[in-house]
């Protein structure tokens, strides 16, 4: 049976409409590469591609060579606006992003840089030489799912925005999104998207 990380860490990855959830993010592995620019130019779409290229090759290393069988994680976005409150990538020509995808904890530094470069070699992507790979941990976060076209995804931020408040919380990191349905595979009012925000209790 197939395992990955949406199975592994349910809760995290299971978020709802229905209710804005805290949750406690544990690190994870990432391979990540860094940005600025609206979501919809052709730049963003090549770095989404060298990380899912990097990650089906990955997972092809850690089948070949350990054995190891798992389902890829999905992509996601850190996104720093700026003015969190105000997010909305669709009035934001220069935003400064992150876009990352978890791996399994046995991928080390040495091993990923070997991946990469042999990736590089074969695949017409310019960006696959400028994915990273980092542990990350967000720790204490609010979060909410949101269905539908990401330019009404205000809305449910606006509606954390307010949750945060009223619970006497800070923002401690960025606007994360993490998109369950590829955007190149579903129609837009079919997508779904994880809107999170690490935060802490005030005086804490």
């Amino acid at each position: 049976m197939k395992e990955g990380i949406r199975k592994e860490y349910k809760k995290v990855y299971d978020a709802t409409t229905k209710r804005i959830d805290i949750v406690d993010v544990p690190e994870f592995n990432f391979i990540m590469i860094d940005g600025i620019g609206n979501p919809k130019v052709e730049e963003f779409r090549l770095k989404k591609h060298a990380l899912k290229i990097l990650s089906q090759e990955i997972r092809e290393y850690f089948k070949r060579e350990k054995d190891l069988i798992y389902l890829i994680s999905p992509l996601e976005g850190l996104w720093d606006t700026y003015d969190n409150s105000q997010f909305d990538v669709t009035r934001k020509k220069m935003i400064r992003f992150t876009l990352m995808m978890a791996q399994p904890k046995l991928l080390d530094e040495q091993t990923f840089e070997a991946i990469k470069q042999e990736t590089a070699n074969k695949k017409d992507n310019p960006y696959i030489v400028d994915v990273y790979l980092k542990k990350f941990k967000e720790g204490e976060c609010v979060q909410t799912l949101h269905k539908g076209a990401y330019n009404t995804e205000i809305n449910d931020t606006i509606k954390i925005m307010e949750y945060i408040t009223i619970q006497n919380m800070k923002l401690t990191g960025f606007h994360h999104e993490i998109y369950l349905k590829d955007e190149e595979k579903v129609p837009e009012e079919k997508l779904k998207t994880i809107v999170r925000y690490a935060i802490e209790e005030q005086g804490a």
